[in-house]
């Protein structure tokens, strides 16, 4: 159902426009800013930071590790069926597996915290620059480029965006943000929904 409703928009728009002379175009935000140079900037500075945290995460991994390593090995130790009615095994397994989801949770929030910091001025450029394409291309209708499932080349304006940018940014400040431990309350919920 989501497929048909872009290509039915997109026929309604190709078979309406040159009846009503109408220039259309269409733009991938996703490759403006993962090509751009500022985007990929950003892109390298947040693996830098992905990197930091799992060194700072590691003297915490470590034990964890060892914890499952000595639960594996007493599992596989055990039959089947005495496995099934080793509670304390099974409570020990859920332990671990709430505390990595904890620091895997943390270690997200923190990276989205600073993308989205660091996206902003990014999409500040990126706006600025779609604005100058369609002033200049004298563009009528703008289309998400996602949905889309064909478009000629003279159509996308993706290219001419990045070149906007580029010529406007190349670097922008990326700095870790740090969260709580423990995300407020009701915020792991609103998290769990979005994805």
């Amino acid at each position: 159902m989501t497929i048909l409703r872009p290509i039915m928009l997109f026929a309604a728009l190709t078979f309406a426009a040159p009846a009503l002379a109408q220039n259309v175009a269409v733009i991938s935000q996703e490759i403006t800013l993962t090509t751009s140079k500022v985007g990929i900037y950003v892109g390298q500075q947040l693996q830098v930071i992905d990197n930091q945290i799992d060194t700072e995460f590691e003297p915490e991994l470590v034990p964890l590790r060892a914890q499952a390593q000595q639960l594996n090995a007493e599992a596989s130790a055990l039959a089947p069926e005495v496995l099934r009615t080793r509670n304390d095994l099974m409570r020990r397994e859920q332990d671990l597996r709430v505390k990595l989801g904890e620091l895997a949770n943390w270690k997200q929030r923190q990276m989205a915290a600073s993308r989205n910091q660091a996206l902003k001025p990014v999409l500040e450029a990126y706006q600025a620059a779609v604005n100058a394409v369609i002033a200049e291309k004298k563009i009528d209708i703008l289309l998400d480029g996602t949905d889309i499932l064909f478009r000629n080349q003279q159509s996308d304006i993706t290219e001419a965006v990045v070149a906007k940018m580029d010529a406007a940014m190349t670097t922008t400040s990326v700095a870790r943000v740090r969260v709580p431990r423990v995300p407020p309350a009701g915020t792991a919920q609103q998290g769990a929904r979005r994805q």
